[in-house]
């Protein structure tokens, strides 16, 4: 089981978990969209949404399931819920115990994941078409039957808080963690995914089963299957799934729809020190949210800027200066919400000098100063993701049932290379210059910065940059 933490576009390797493929540059529907042939959805009695999209030339199946309630909609006090009650799925059900679990996981050959994420959580098997009535078994009967063993419940808690330190022992991962808790202060975005200390240890597995009875109601839930498929099996086993599921209070049901307003981001500058042999830089500022028309736009600004080999914060602040090993921006979105973010891990002494060298590329992009061909080849990596992802059943599982739980519809291809290709360069040069021109970021830097220290004053992008100023990194 993994806890979902969005992934940043890099050459290189990070510590991110992969998370089910979700693309980036979907956004709010404009005009009228068409479905892709070849995929059904049907709306089950009760409540449960099922996507089956047949994949003839292919022997592969993919088994996705989407809860529509994630980490944002939780109440403070039960921070870390969604991720517990994610990790206790797979430690029993009225069915199987945790061993019959983890070797028909292992018998079904392919992979049996799962994921929590602020706005969902995904559970996620592929394996061979023989597979499919046993891979729709036993997923159903996680989705529907946990037992909550409070001996299991014990166990699971002390693997969670372990996690937990794994992940004080990795500066990017606490980079992110520290960042998002400043940038959304006292919101559900910014509380960590798999809890704290102090809220896991106030839960019970009677809080869990109550949870799980609400976030789990089928009305909140979307099977999407995808590959060498039977549309009519499918239905048959979610049909008998969730036949014994008691409804909820509606009263209740409709606590974890509503998500808690954002009210916008403040400015800070935060210097945090830990025994590192690197300090892990973070630079963001608010950006389009996942349901803003111009969600599509930030998503390519953000590839042009740091999202491959030939981007313009790799080849100045690495290839050419040599500051950094590794070093991406990314376009994080939530329904209400984004996060335009740059990350870099340099040597203390190299700080400044790449805060420089990054605001001067943003600052250029502000100004337009990027050409055609570098739009072209941003569109290039996208429309290169989508027709490969295209073609498998994995991808093609998870996409439909995140669009599903995200939009309410589900996308044909050709809309996606649509709303990718419609994108202009005058378009990005005015979100550039709407998003970074004469805007301060809010910045972390983490490490052992001794008098290598990040400065506010430092973190203003001019609204104007002479094109000699940009061959400058120091």
């Amino acid at each position: 089981m993994k806890k979902s933490i969005p992934p940043a576009p890099t050459p290189e390797t990070t510590p991110h978990q992969p998370q089910p493929y979700v693309p980036a540059h979907l956004t709010h529907p404009r005009r009228h969209r068409t479905r892709r042939r070849g995929w059904q959805r049907t709306r089950l009695p009760n409540g449960l949404t099922v996507i089956v999209e047949p994949m003839a030339h292919i022997r592969s199946v993919a088994v996705s399931a989407w809860s529509r309630i994630g980490a944002r909609h939780e109440p403070a006090a039960y921070n870390g819920i969604s991720h517990f009650v994610e990790h206790m799925l797979f430690k029993g059900t009225r069915r199987r115990t945790t061993r019959q679990i983890a070797v028909e996981s292992d018998r079904l050959g392919g992979q049996v994941e799962a994921a929590t994420m602020m706005e969902g959580v995904n559970y996620y098997i592929q394996t061979l078409d023989l597979y499919l009535p046993q891979a729709l078994d036993l997923l159903l009967d996680l989705l529907g039957a946990p037992r909550f063993d409070e001996t299991e419940f014990a166990r699971e808690r002390s693997v969670i808080l372990e996690e937990i330190k794994m992940i004080a022992d990795n500066p990017e991962e606490l980079a992110f963690e520290h960042f998002l808790a400043n940038f959304f202060p006292q919101h559900a975005l910014g509380r960590p995914i798999e809890g704290t200390p102090r809220t896991l240890r106030r839960l019970t597995p009677e809080d869990l089963r109550h949870f799980h009875h609400l976030a789990y109601h089928p009305r909140h839930l979307v099977i999407s299957v995808a590959g060498h498929v039977d549309p009519a099996l499918v239905l048959e086993h979610c049909h008998t799934g969730f036949a014994g599921t008691t409804p909820p209070d509606p009263a209740q049901l409709e606590r974890y729809q509503l998500l808690e307003p954002y009210v916008g981001a403040p400015t800070f500058c935060l210097n945090e020190h830990r025994d590192t042999e690197q300090v892990h830089l973070l630079l963001g500022l608010a950006a389009p949210s996942l349901l803003s028309p111009d969600r599509t736009a930030s998503t390519l600004l953000a590839t042009l800027l740091g999202g491959g080999l030939s981007s313009r914060l790799f080849l100045r602040v690495r290839e050419e200066a040599g500051l950094a090993y590794n070093i991406y921006a990314d376009a994080m979105a939530y329904s209400d919400a984004g996060v335009f973010l740059i990350y870099a891990a340099v040597a203390p002494r190299n700080l400044k000098r790449t805060v420089r060298a990054i605001l001067t590329e943003v600052a250029a992009v502000a100004s337009g100063q990027f050409t055609d061909d570098e739009v072209e080849l941003a569109k290039a990596q996208h429309l290169t993701s989508l027709h490969l992802g295209h073609d498998t059943s994995s991808v093609r599982a998870n996409q439909n049932g995140y669009q599903e739980i995200t939009f309410g519809q589900i996308f044909s291809q050709e809309d996606l290379e649509q709303e990718i290709n419609s994108v202009t360069r005058s378009q990005l040069q005015l979100l550039a210059r709407e998003l970074f021109a004469g805007k301060v970021f809010s910045g972390l830097a983490l490490g052992d910065l001794g008098r290598y220290r990040l400065h506010p004053a430092s973190l203003y992008v001019p609204r104007h940059v002479s094109r000699s100023t940009v061959q400058v990194i120091s």
